[in-house]
C-alpha cells in the first residue's frame, strides 16, 4: 500500500509541476477513473480514523468482530496505539500525508477538467461527450457534497476493484449495498447538516432520482436514514461513462422536436417556452394537432419532448411511492435530455380522474418544487379538475387549421399516392369538409387503403371515398344518443323549385367560406355570438326536409347525426342537460353535423309557470338554445309545426326554409325522378297526369313507386302506367283522401 502511495504522489506531482502538459481526458471513463485514485485516498483516511474497527482481540484484520478496542474508539473517537501500529506497519500513509495527496488528485482532477473544457472548445468540439460529471453537476446545479455521494456510488457499482476496496474497509459481504451512515463517514464532511439535507427527500439527488435509498431487511419502511442502503441508478451511471440507456417509464415517450419552420398559430407558445418558468395548458379538442404544435414551438428551446398520458398511469392506481418515483424519474430525464415536459390528460376514466384527485397534492408538490421545470397539459379545455391538478395555467388555444392549410396538408399527403392533379382536385374538395390535423389526413388515407386492399390508389383515394372513411370513423361516442345517416344524392339530384335551389346553395356556400369571411377578413370582431350554422326545415309532412338535410351533409362531406330524443329527454330533473351537453361536445369534436329532426318537441314554445314542471320545462328550452348558439358546427331543425316552437329560436337561426308541397309540375318531375335508372320502366307512363291527379309530398310518391315496383316485381312486368296509377290511388286513399278513379 505505501509502494501505491508513493507512485500516486509522484504522479500527481508531476501533473502540478508541468501543467501545460497535462493530457486531456479522452473519455468519461478516464475522468472516472482518475476519480477512483481519490476514493482510494478517502478509504485510507477511513482506515486511519477507524483504525480499531478493523481489528479483533488479537490485533488480526476482523472488522466484523467486537473488542473492548473497538467500544473505547467508538467512545473517544481516538484509535488506539494498536491500531496505529497495525496501519504503519501496513504502510497506511499517516492524516497529513493523505490530506497532502487528497489536495494534490483534487487539483489535479481540476487541471486536466479545465484543460479538456479548453481544448473541446479550440477544437470547436463537444466537451459533454467527456466531461459527464461536470455536465451532471451543471444540470442538476449540484454542489460538492451532492457530486461527490454520486462519484462514489458509481465507482463502487462500476468497478470490482472499487467494491472490493469498499467491502473491505466496511466489512460488509458481496452484494451488499452502502449504507448512508458509512458514505456519511468516509467523506468525513464536518457539515453534518449539509450531508443531511443533501439526501432529503425534497433534495436535488432524490428529487430528481440521481440516488435512491432502500430500507434494510427487519426495518423495513421505518428504516432510519442513516441506516439505509443507498444506490445511484444505473442510467446515472450510464450517464457519467459516456453510454446510451434507455430509462423505463410507464406512459411516457420521447418525441423529437419539430425542425420545420414555425407557423403563426405557433409563435404565441414558442415565444412562452423561452421563459424561465412555464406552466402552460395547451386547448384545443383531440385531433387538432396539438402535440405536434407543441412539437414546433419547442424546437428553439427544447432538445425534444416528453410526452406523458396521465390517464393511461392513473389507470393502474399506482402506490404513492410508485407516483413519486415516477414523476422524480420524468424529473431527472427531462434535465438529462433537455426535454419539455408535456402531460396528456384525453379519455380518463372515472376512477382514474378520481386517483389524480386523491394525489392532487402530490403532483402538484412534485411539478412546483423544480423551479425549472418547464411543462404544457394537452387537454381540451382547463376544468376544475386540471387546475386541482396543475393549477392555474397560461392558456394557449390550438386553432383549427384554416381551408388553405387544409388543402396543403391534404394535397402533400395524397401526393404520395395518386398524380398531382389528381390529388390537387381531390384535396379541394375534401378542404371544404372536416378541420383536420396532418396526422389525422394521413391515418384517414391508411383506413380508405384498408376498405379494398385491391383497388389502385387513383380509383380508391377519391373524395367520395375518403368522405365515407372519414364519416365512419367520427362521431364514434355519439351513438348512444343519435344515429349516423348518410345518402349518396346531391343537390343536382333532387327535385326543387328554383327559389328553394337558390337558398341552399346559399347554405352551402355559408358553409364553405365562413372561415374565409370570419377569419381572414376579420369579421368574427362584429360576430362574436356563436361561430356555427343552424338551418330550420319546416314544411308539410313527406315534402324531403330530412332528405334535404342529408343532402347538405353530403354537400358539406360531413357525417349527419339524427339526434335520438328518446334518448335525450328525460324525466329526472337535470338529465336533459347533461345529455345535451355531451351531444353537442362530442358533436363538436368530431365536426359532425346534427340534426333535430321533429325540432319541435325539444324547441316547443315556454309557457307561463305554473308549477315546478313548467319551470323546469323552461330551464330545458334556455339550456338548449344558449347551447345551439354556441355550437360551431352546422345544426339542422326539422319540423312540420312552425308555430310550435319557441320565438327566442328564430333570431339563433341563420337560414330559415320553407319547403311547400309541390306544384303539378314538381309532382310530375318527381314521379319520373324517383324511379331508379336501372327499374324496368314501359313507355306508356304520363307523369304529367299523376302530377296533376294527385296532390302528394315526395314522400308519398316514393311510396307509390315503390308499391308499383313491388307489383311489376311479382307479375314479372315493366313498371307500367296503369301500375303506376293503382298505386298512387291506393297511397292517396291511404293519407285519407277520397278519390275517384278515373284512371
Amino acid at each position: 500500500m505505501s509502494e501505491h502511495s508513493d507512485k500516486q504522489s509522484d504522479r500527481q506531482n508531476n501533473l502540478l509541476a508541468e501543467p501545460r502538459e497535462i493530457e486531456v481526458f479522452a473519455s468519461p471513463r478516464e475522468v472516472l477513473q482518475m476519480y477512483g485514485e481519490w476514493f482510494i485516498l478517502l478509504c485510507m483516511r477511513y482506515m486511519r480514523q477507524s483504525g480499531d474497527d478493523m481489528l479483533n482481540e488479537n490485533g488480526g484484520y476482523a472488522p466484523k468482530s467486537v473488542s473492548m478496542a473497538k467500544i473505547l474508539a467508538s467512545v473517544t473517537g481516538k484509535i488506539s496505539p494498536a491500531a496505529e501500529t497495525w496501519l504503519e506497519d501496513h504502510g497506511v500513509p499517516g492524516m497529513d500525508d493523505i490530506a497532502r495527496m487528497l489536495a494534490q488528485i483534487t487539483q489535479a482532477i481540476r487541471i486536466r477538467t479545465e484543460h479538456t473544457f479548453e481544448s473541446c472548445t479550440l477544437k470547436q468540439a463537444s466537451f459533454a461527450d467527456i466531461l459527464t460529471i461536470e455536465v451532471l453537476r451543471q444540470v442538476f446545479g449540484l454542489n460538492d457534497i451532492e457530486l461527490n455521494i454520486i462519484i462514489i456510488l458509481s465507482l463502487i457499482q462500476f468497478d470490482e476493484r472499487y467494491a472490493r476496496v469498499w467491502r473491505l474497509v466496511s466489512g460488509e459481504n458481496p452484494g451488499s449495498l452502502v449504507s448512508v451512515s458509512f458514505l456519511a463517514n468516509i467523506l468525513n464532511y464536518y457539515d453534518a447538516k449539509a450531508f443531511e439535507q443533501a439526501l432529503l427527500p425534497t433534495s436535488r439527488l432524490r428529487m430528481h432520482a440521481l440516488v435512491e435509498l432502500r430500507p434494510r431487511e427487519g426495518w423495513g419502511h421505518e428504516t432510519p436514514r442513516a441506516f439505509a442502503a443507498i444506490l445511484t441508478p444505473n442510467r446515472i451511471l450510464a450517464f457519467i461513462l459516456g453510454e446510451s440507456y434507455q430509462a423505463e417509464l410507464s406512459a411516457c415517450c420521447f418525441i423529437p422536436v419539430s425542425r420545420c419552420g414555425l407557423r403563426a398559430s405557433d409563435k404565441e407558445l414558442a415565444r412562452l417556452l423561452t421563459k424561465k418558468s412555464v406552466r402552460a395548458a395547451v386547448i384545443g379538442y383531440q385531433g387538432l394537432g396539438r402535440t405536434q404544435a407543441v412539437c414546433r414551438a419547442a424546437q428553439r428551446a427544447f432538445a425534444c419532448i416528453l410526452e406523458f398520458d396521465l390517464a393511461v398511469f392513473a389507470e393502474t392506481e399506482p402506490s404513492i411511492d410508485v407516483l413519486r418515483t415516477h414523476f422524480s424519474t420524468m424529473l431527472r430525464e427531462i434535465r438529462l435530455r433537455h426535454a419539455l415536459l408535456v402531460i396528456r390528460l384525453a379519455d380518463m376514466h372515472e376512477e382514474a380522474e378520481k386517483y389524480c384527485s386523491r394525489n392532487a397534492h402530490i403532483i402538484r408538490e412534485m411539478l412546483n418544487e423544480d423551479e425549472l421545470l418547464k411543462f404544457c397539459i394537452v387537454s381540451e379545455r382547463q376544468t376544475a379538475f386540471t387546475r386541482r391538478l396543475f393549477g392555474e395555467l397560461t392558456e394557449i388555444i390550438c386553432p383549427q387549421p384554416d381551408k388553405d392549410c387544409q388543402y396543403i396538408y391534404w394535397e402533400n399527403a395524397l401526393k404520395k399516392y395518386i398524380s398531382e392533379d389528381a390529388a390537387s382536385s381531390v384535396a379541394a374538395e375534401l378542404s371544404l369538409g372536416y378541420c383536420l390535423s396532418e396526422n389525422e389526413i394521413q391515418n384517414t388515407i391508411d383506413r380508405t387503403f384498408m376498405r379494398s386492399a385491391n383497388s389502385s390508389s387513383e380509383a380508391l383515394l377519391t373524395a367520395e371515398n375518403i368522405t365515407q372513411t372519414l364519416n365512419r370513423t367520427r362521431g364514434q361516442k355519439l351513438s348512444g344518443i343519435a344515429s349516423m345517416r348518410s345518402t349518396s344524392l346531391l343537390l343536382k339530384d333532387i327535385v326543387l323549385s328554383e327559389d328553394l335551389r337558390s337558398n341552399l346553395d346559399e347554405i352551402i356556400a355559408y358553409a364553405k367560406y365562413r372561415d374565409t369571411v370570419m377569419n381572414k377578413w376579420g369579421f368574427s370582431k362584429y360576430n362574436a355570438s356563436g361561430a356555427g350554422l343552424s338551418v330550420l326545415l319546416s314544411g308539410p309532412p313527406g315534402t324531403g326536409k330530412t332528405l334535404t338535410a342529408l343532402v347538405l351533409a353530403h354537400e358539406l362531406k360531413r357525417a349527419l347525426y339524427v339526434v335520438d330524443l328518446s334518448k335525450v329527454v328525460d324525466k329526472y330533473v337535470g338529465e336533459t342537460e347533461k345529455k345535451l351537453s355531451v351531444l353537442f361536445d362530442e358533436a363538436e369534436k368530431s365536426q359532425a353535423m346534427l340534426l333535430f329532426d321533429e325540432a319541435d318537441a325539444l324547441f316547443a314554445k315556454r309557457t307561463s309557470v305554473k308549477s315546478s314542471n313548467d319551470r323546469y320545462a323552461n330551464l330545458e328550452v334556455n339550456f338548449l338554445l344558449q347551447k345551439l348558439e354556441a355550437y360551431p358546427g352546422v345544426a339542422i331543425l326539422t319540423t312540420n309545426l312552425l308555430e310550435g316552437l319557441d320565438e327566442a329560436l328564430a333570431r339563433r337561426i341563420q337560414f330559415k326554409i320553407y319547403i311547400p308541397m309541390p306544384d303539378a309540375n314538381a309532382r310530375a318531375e318527381l314521379w319520373k325522378h324517383l324511379i331508379p335508372p336501372r327499374a324496368p320502366v314501359s313507355n306508356n307512363i304520363n307523369f304529367q297526369a299523376l302530377g296533376e291527379y294527385f296532390e302528394m309530398s315526395g314522400g308519398h310518391i316514393k311510396n307509390a313507386i315503390m308499391r308499383a315496383g313491388i307489383r311489376a316485381a311479382s307479375q314479372n312486368c315493366e313498371i307500367s302506367h296503369a301500375l303506376l296509377w293503382d298505386a298512387a290511388v291506393q297511397e292517396y286513399r291511404d293519407m285519407g283522401h277520397v278519390f275517384r278513379d278515373i284512371k
